[in-house]
């Protein structure tokens, strides 16, 4: 899936952003810094939070004075969790790069870009997921009921709490990327797939853009008006440092004793040899650790291969890849 962010205002805040998409960060925001004061804004029906009045439907018990207690302890915790919401992070993305209302509010009138990416990519490297939520839009705050806490309902609870919005809101498309943790976050580079500029974007910062992000295979482009209408177009540009050498270029070490091959893997020594070598190359690959054929993938005419390797973030991963994208993989460059 596509996603987009709009960036954008004065040329300090311009060059930060900047820096930022030059760094691969991401900024999750805590709630409370986000630009409508609405946020996170919910109600909570309290009576449905009552141990004693549902004790008292089921004819099972009158409620007692420490019943009532526990109540007023429970219902005090859960309007605590909606108030304290300093921990949690929200990194806004749209749906669209051609929201007019969204170039004029987040990218300076038009002046500033917006990046273009891969969600999946996004999320496969450093970002503390809690949760995906594709905004809802209504008419009223949502109201939070014990069914939503105790049902284990989670996402549901969460969509309510920080992914409903006012209807007014809605032109917005929005997707969130909720997070454990605000702050500053590293993601992997490729998830980058373009820049737009904005109709108003300097030609200037749009050629430091280009240098600045030289090397990533990254596509770009000018928004404009749809003549006669109303409507934006994104209208591809050319890279004009569209040759620089390739962004993180490496190449890993390899763990001492791997690959082992045995004699299931011994007739595929030249195509594993072949795998090792493209994961060494991986960008995010710190050094490689094993190699096998997968049982699950591939075929027999066109196997899989596994190599597992110790990624960037520490975190240990297997790398498929087929026979077929083996062979027709150059390494020599």
């Amino acid at each position: 899936m596509r996603v987009f962010k709009y960036r954008g205002g004065s040329t300090e805040l311009l060059r930060r952003d900047l820096r930022s998409l030059a760094k691969s960060l991401i900024f999750s925001a805590p709630i409370k810094s986000l630009n409508d004061p609405l946020e996170a804004l919910v109600e909570v029906n309290h009576e449905s939070f009552k141990i004693g009045r549902a004790l008292s439907m089921l004819r099972l018990k009158r409620p007692t004075e420490a019943v009532n207690q526990l109540d007023n302890k429970l219902i005090t915790q859960i309007n605590s969790f909606f108030k304290n919401t300093d921990s949690y992070g929200v990194y806004s993305l749209s749906k669209t790069p051609t929201d007019e209302l969204l170039w004029a509010y987040y990218a300076d009138s038009h002046r500033g870009f917006c990046i273009e990416y891969d969600l999946d990519t996004l999320l496969e490297y450093k970002i503390p997921t809690e949760k995906i939520l594709t905004v809802q839009y209504k008419s009223n705050i949502p109201v939070i009921t014990s069914n939503d806490i105790f049902k284990s309902n989670e996402a549901g609870t969460l969509t309510k709490f920080l992914g409903t919005k006012s209807k007014k809101w809605e032109h917005e498309q929005e997707i969130r990327i909720v997070t454990g943790v605000n702050g500053f976050i590293e993601y992997d580079y490729r998830a980058v797939k373009a820049i737009y500029f904005g109709y108003r974007c300097d030609v200037k910062f749009q050629k430091l853009v280009m240098r600045v992000m030289a090397g990533r295979s990254i596509s770009y482009f000018q928004i404009e008006p749809i003549n006669n209408t109303y409507s934006l177009q994104a209208k591809p540009i050319p890279d004009v440092f569209e040759y620089f050498r390739n962004y993180r270029k490496r190449i890993a070490p390899i763990e001492e004793g791997a690959p082992n091959f045995d004699a299931i893997t011994e007739p595929h020594r030249n195509l594993i040899l072949k795998a090792v070598e493209i994961v060494r190359r991986d960008p995010y690959c710190e050094l490689i650790l094993d190699t096998y054929i997968s049982n699950s993938k591939g075929t027999l005419s066109n196997p899989v291969f596994y190599v597992t390797y110790e990624r960037s973030d520490g975190v240990t991963k297997n790398y498929f890849i087929s026979k077929s994208e083996i062979e027709s993989t150059d390494i020599s460059s």
